[in-house]
């Protein structure tokens, strides 16, 4: 006499406390990034606070221009939303190959590449939450004050940025350093070649703009590029093709994820 076998059930990965998880690690590298950028702010302030007690002792003056407050809020904010995308996002991937993760994350059945965007999506609310965070305690004690524009310039810096440290993070273990060479030499070719004529100033288009990434952050705060106050449009050209381009780098590495070993760094 036989019996039916018993059925298999399959084993599903759930997303959701794989989440959680990536909530929880995320946690100590916020609050040391929080520290290390508030330390920054709280640097700025001090120096501008000391720049309107010299002021107010040769002019009488303690009120520094308003128009000089906001640009050197974009200088500072603009480190932030520079190297914070690079913070959040490097080793996604590069992380768990090297240190041999990735034998245990995949051993369910679990799409590699939904596991990497949850992850993903991890870091860029995490991203969102403590660029919040440092704007508001700035803005407490210095202008600007918080609004909704600073959620699609963190939102175009995280994807920009974001964008390209996670295509080397699929393909490189040295993600983070490759990335912020990347970005500063594309930083000094487009400044130099964007008046040559020919085969430089064709090569220039390869890298993304990053030189114009302050004109998403003026337009916020409603400063234009000669630190004068007013209506500032958004500037469109520069948000796509930033944005363009960390997104391209994005799905390219989204791709490369099946076609590349997660098991060797």
């Amino acid at each position: 006499m036989t019996t039916a076998a018993l059925p298999i059930l399959e084993r599903r990965a759930r997303l959701g406390a794989y989440m959680r998880w990536q909530f929880r690690d995320f946690i100590a590298l916020g609050v040391l990034s929080a520290i290390l950028f508030g330390l920054l702010a709280a640097l700025q302030i001090m120096q501008m606070q000391t720049i309107e007690a010299m002021m107010a002792v040769g002019k009488g003056s303690h009120a520094m221009p308003l128009a000089s407050k906001l640009s050197q809020f974009v200088s500072g904010y603009g480190l932030f939303a520079f190297v914070g995308p690079i913070i959040c996002v490097s080793g996604l991937v590069s992380n768990d190959r090297q240190l041999g993760y990735t034998r245990f994350l995949f051993a369910k059945p679990v799409s590699v590449r939904a596991y990497y965007l949850d992850l993903l999506v991890v870091r860029f609310v995490g991203f969102i939450a403590l660029g919040t965070v440092l704007v508001l305690a700035y803005s407490y004690f210095e202008p600007p004050t918080y609004n909704w524009r600073f959620l699609v310039e963190m939102t175009v810096s995280f994807i920009a940025v974001g964008g390209i440290v996670f295509l080397l993070s699929v393909v490189n273990r040295y993600d983070g350093l490759l990335s912020l060479l990347l970005l500063l030499v594309a930083a000094i070719v487009r400044d130099r070649w964007s008046t040559k004529t020919g085969f430089l100033h064709a090569m220039m288009y390869l890298f993304p703009p990053i030189d114009h990434a302050d004109a998403v952050r003026r337009w916020v705060v409603g400063v234009d590029a000669m630190g004068q106050l007013g209506a500032t449009p958004f500037p469109w050209k520069w948000t796509l093709w930033n944005g363009g381009y960390g997104l391209g780098c994005l799905l390219l590495g989204l791709y490369l994820l099946r076609r590349i070993s997660l098991t060797k760094a």
